[in-house]
Formats: structure tokens, C-alpha cells, sequence
């Protein structure tokens, strides 16, 4: 898998629920590791609030290599983390941040996100696709950045939405000049140093993203 595409760094995606996913994630970092490829773990659907997941998260995070990507979380109300809830959730990230680099996602609640990057992310994933499928014009999100919030921006999480699909509306495949790009090529102007990981379920469309990004890099780089 990882010679077809030429990975440079690999993102290994864990769903709760799915069958023998602890034992799959394993397997994955040790392919990786074996080649040398950095990589991500990125636990979907779980929540560190509850003890039982975040033990699944803290096995995650001993065999992660450069992060576990960890999306932002709320309150079982909505609400922002506060109270006994956030002291529970701190100390959580505490106990993860001894194991391995955590960084947060916009995977929860988009339009919150900046309060809570202000509020817990000590370093941050950026999921452009994710901003778009809030409902946001992900070019003029990048443009509202503050410094501060750039430079914490360590990933970047990069698909576009489209419409439903697979439960869906985003996760869909690049293309040329989409605004995902455009807002792409605008971080990459003021933060050239992230990481790049394209997230796409349909596997025979990821060689002609790749091909866009590279595209977008070697335009970068002139």
C-alpha cells in the first residue's frame, strides 16, 4: 500500500466499534515503522472523557509516531467543556501528552473551534474539508487566522465536500482549483512547514489527489 502511492507520511485511521481495530492500528505502525514512513494515529468516535475509550486512546497514543490527532470535544449537553467536565478532559490530555505530541482537530464543532484551540490545543490539525462541510467558506476561514493560531497549525487535513455520500457530505476527492486547494495554497503561504494528509474513503481516486497536491507544493516551491 504504502510503495503504491509513495506515502511520505501515513495517517492510521481508528474507528471505535470496527472490528480488531487496536490490533489492525498496531499492525499498521509497525508496517510503518519498518519503512520508515512517519505517521499519525487519528482515534474516530471516541471521546477521552470516558475512561474505557481513553484507555483504547492511551494504546493508541504509545504506538503513535509524530501525534495522535485527536478531535475537539463538548459536553454531553453541546456545551463547551467547563467544570468538572473539563478538569476530567484536562487531565486526560495530561496523560496522553506523556506519551506522544496531541493535536487537536476541528471534527466536532467547526463554528466553536477557535475558543476551543484557544483553550486546549497546545498544537493543531487544521481539517479544511471539515470547515467547508460546517457551512464556511474555508479561504476566508484561513484568512481570519490569527498568528497565534497558525503557528500552533502542525497538520492539515484535506478533502473536499460535495454532497452526501456514504453518510457523508465531504471526504470527496480533489479537484483542480476547488476551494479546498485555494485555501490550501493560502496557509501554505503563511505556514509552509505542515504536514499534509489527504483523507479520502474511495481508494482508487487517491493517485489523482496526490497528483493535485504535488502539483500545489512544486507551484509553492517556485
Amino acid at each position: 500500500m504504502f510503495s503504491r502511492w509513495d506515502a511520505e507520511i501515513v495517517q492510521i485511521s481508528v474507528y471505535r466499534g470496527m472490528n480488531n481495530h487496536l490490533a489492525e492500528m498496531r499492525e499498521c505502525a509497525r508496517l510503518c515503522r519498518d519503512k520508515s514512513i512517519p505517521f499519525v494515529v487519528h482515534p474516530v468516535r471516541y471521546s477521552i472523557q470516558h475512561k474505557e475509550m481513553l484507555n483504547d486512546v492511551m494504546e493508541m497514543a504509545e504506538h503513535a509516531d509524530l501525534a495522535l490527532i485527536l478531535h475537539d470535544e463538548k459536553k454531553a449537553d453541546g456545551s463547551r467543556l467547563s467544570g468538572e467536565d473539563e478538569e476530567i478532559f484536562r487531565n486526560a490530555i495530561e496523560e496522553l501528552q506523556s506519551l506522544t505530541m496531541v493535536s487537536f482537530e476541528n471534527g466536532t464543532d467547526t463554528s466553536d473551534i477557535r475558543w476551543y484551540w484557544d483553550n486546549f490545543a497546545e498544537n493543531i490539525t487544521l481539517d479544511i474539508g471539515h470547515v467547508e462541510s460546517a457551512g464556511m467558506d474555508s479561504v476566508g476561514f484561513v484568512h481570519a487566522l490569527d498568528k497565534t493560531t497558525i503557528d500552533k497549525i502542525r497538520f492539515v487535513h484535506i478533502h473536499r465536500n460535495n454532497g452526501f455520500h456514504g453518510g457523508i457530505t465531504d471526504h470527496w476527492p480533489l479537484k483542480v482549483d476547488c476551494r479546498e486547494l485555494r485555501a490550501l495554497r493560502e496557509l501554505l503561504m503563511v505556514k509552509p512547514d505542515v504536514s499534509v494528509i489527504l483523507e479520502l474513503n474511495e481508494i482508487e481516486m487517491i493517485e489523482n489527489s496526490l497528483d493535485l497536491l504535488k502539483t500545489l507544493r512544486k507551484e509553492m516551491e517556485l
